[in-house]
């Protein structure tokens, strides 16, 4: 058929380096959903949206609400759709300095 084209991931590699050099490293497992939702609503606390094969886009503050409204169900398992295969991965990172970055990898 083709090459398959990566999908970049900073969960499956544990480790992400940002555009400004700083290194996050995975904290845990995967998140209570309290959790998640407490690290979106967090002005200090980057967000990363992963999606594709291009670089992922940091979601602005103004966007979290509504990312949070499309993820909450996927997460709390009430999406039962049988034509939807959209699927979200949340992790936590922390980096040297003890700040924290919160990913979401969504695959369809």
């Amino acid at each position: 058929m083709g090459d398959a084209i990566p999908w970049p991931s900073a969960i499956s590699p544990g480790r992400w380096v940002d555009a400004d050099g700083t290194s996050w490293r995975l904290r845990g497992g995967e998140p209570p959903v309290k959790r998640v939702e407490h690290l979106l609503r967090s002005p200090d606390v980057p967000v990363l949206h992963f999606y594709g094969p291009d670089a992922p886009t940091e979601v602005a503050a103004a966007d979290r609400e509504a990312l949070w409204q499309r993820v909450r169900p996927y997460l709390r398992q009430t999406v039962q759709e049988p034509d939807d295969h959209t699927s979200f991965d949340v992790a936590e990172f922390k980096d040297d300095r003890r700040r924290y970055m919160l990913v979401i990898e969504e695959s369809r």
